[in-house]
């Protein structure tokens, strides 16, 4: 209905002279939003840039400008993962997503660029670029709407991206991705792209000690992310011994889920146990630093990779050129 109303023109969509890059998508999680989100950041890397995001899971309300040192529980682990990685970026948790830009606005009027992250079905704020992720693992046009499925709407809603991208992709032959645009539908006045996950090597949390992923490790693995079986199968097929303890997603810990952790891995009696996460569960353990003092506590960076790479990036910074902001 409200899509509706939109469309019809009813309600209308507010524009704001900055340009203005949603990442969203259909599906409800796990698509990859917050790598794109970091992909377009190290990209505009010579843009003043904000993010502006709702902040999922937090327990304070309202509108909070996020810090280096703000708690995970307060403004989300997405937003503080992506401040604590570009200090230089901006970053914006509001459930008001108008209310967010006209804050940055006014107080950063220097701004060349803000990323609204899950701002798809935000259609008050016409944002100038949509881009939409579609999982490979659960495609838009395999799934239902909630709650027979995760489909957050429609799947005519794809007609408002500007550029698709397939998400989590292995490696594919040209006639995959034909017959996946085909099933999407993709317009002439759209781009469709392929992106795929890189692991990087395994960083310290709680030591300073450096590792060498070569070896092969007893690993307790600790995620609270949407689907963690992409990382898993990596971690397997690199043959080391997982165990996984699996949380929700965008789960705060709890002191009691630390112990249970630190249980789990003095099971093992292994000189090659160790504690992985995910970069997203690193803001949060970090709390617990103290917790595992002594004990080896690393995280696991990702980036993405995107085919047709250039192509990409020059939708991108034209965009932005041709869409400079009049003070």
């Amino acid at each position: 209905m409200k899509n509706l109303f939109f469309d019809l023109g009813i309600l209308s969509s507010k524009e704001y002279s900055v340009p203005i890059i949603c990442i969203g998508n259909i599906t409800a999680g796990g698509t990859g939003k917050t790598p794109h989100t970091e992909y377009l950041l190290y990209l505009l890397c010579d843009k003043k840039t904000a993010v502006l995001s709702r902040g999922y899971n937090r327990k304070k309300k309202g509108l909070v400008w996020v810090d280096v040192n703000s708690k995970p529980e307060n403004v989300g682990d997405e937003p503080l993962q992506i401040k604590q990685k570009f200090p230089d970026t901006i970053v914006v948790v509001s459930g008001n997503r108008r209310k967010g830009i006209e804050e940055i606005l006014k107080k950063h009027p220097e701004t060349e660029v803000i990323l609204m992250d899950d701002g798809f079905q935000h259609r008050w704020i016409k944002a100038g670029m949509n881009i939409l992720l579609n999982n490979y693992e659960n495609t838009i046009y395999s799934d239902s709407l909630l709650p027979l499925g995760r489909l957050r709407e429609s799947k005519k809603a794809i007609s408002r991206a500007n550029i698709i991208i397939t998400t989590k992709c292995p490696k594919m032959t040209p006639p995959e991705k034909t017959g996946i645009n085909n099933q999407l539908n993709i317009d002439a006045y759209q781009n469709s792209f392929f992106s795929s996950i890189i692991y990087n090597n395994w960083k310290p949390i709680s030591t300073s000690e450096k590792i060498s992923t070569n070896e092969k490790y007893h690993i307790t693995l600790v995620t609270s992310v949407a689907n963690a079986d992409n990382l898993k199968l990596h971690l397997d097929e690199n043959r080391h011994i997982v165990n996984h303890l699996s949380f929700p997603d965008h789960h705060n810990f709890t002191k009691t889920d630390i112990e249970n952790i630190l249980s789990e891995y003095y099971s093992t009696t292994s000189d090659k146990n160790i504690i992985l996460s995910t970069e997203k569960d690193k803001v949060k353990l970090t709390n617990f630093k103290a917790k595992f003092n002594g004990i080896k506590l690393f995280f696991i960076p990702i980036n993405i990779k995107i085919d047709r790479e250039q192509e990409f990036n020059n939708l991108i910074t034209d965009y932005v050129a041709n869409h400079k902001r009049n003070r």
